[in-house]
């Protein structure tokens, strides 16, 4: 495997931002960022092996594709702490739309959106 696909929900300000923040960080394997295809519902991650991961594991497995990470995906991944992994993963996901709103992030189409309703004049968007 020497690099990884992360399809993420671009209509998520929290995903955007998350993926923003992953684009920072080094990287052990590269990771490319690409909005998810219709229809797909969870955060997946595809290795250019053909390996899939989705939910949880996609998680993990951009944890490990980091290099200040690594230790993490683990740690989190062993019997004991994975089950509140998956918790807390889910908890994050389930909720990834209220907490864009209280933390205000927003997408590019959020913000291009909302400049489109102003009215400047001498400028048409």
């Amino acid at each position: 495997m020497k690099r990884l696909r992360l399809y993420y929900d671009a209509r998520c300000g929290l995903c955007t931002a998350l993926v923003g923040w992953l684009e920072r960080q080094r990287q052990l394997v590269p990771i490319e960022c690409a909005p998810k295809p219709p229809g797909q519902t969870d955060l997946a991650v595809v290795a250019d092996s053909g390996e899939v991961w989705t939910g949880d594991s996609a998680w993990l497995i951009v944890l490990w594709a980091l290099d200040e990470f690594r230790d993490w995906s683990y740690r989190l991944a062993r019997p004991e702490l994975l089950p509140l992994a998956r918790q807390a993963f889910a908890t994050l996901s389930k909720n990834r739309a209220t907490l864009s709103d209280w933390l205000g992030l927003q997408t590019d189409a959020d913000v291009a959106a909302r400049l489109r309703e102003v009215s400047l004049p001498g400028c048409s968007l």
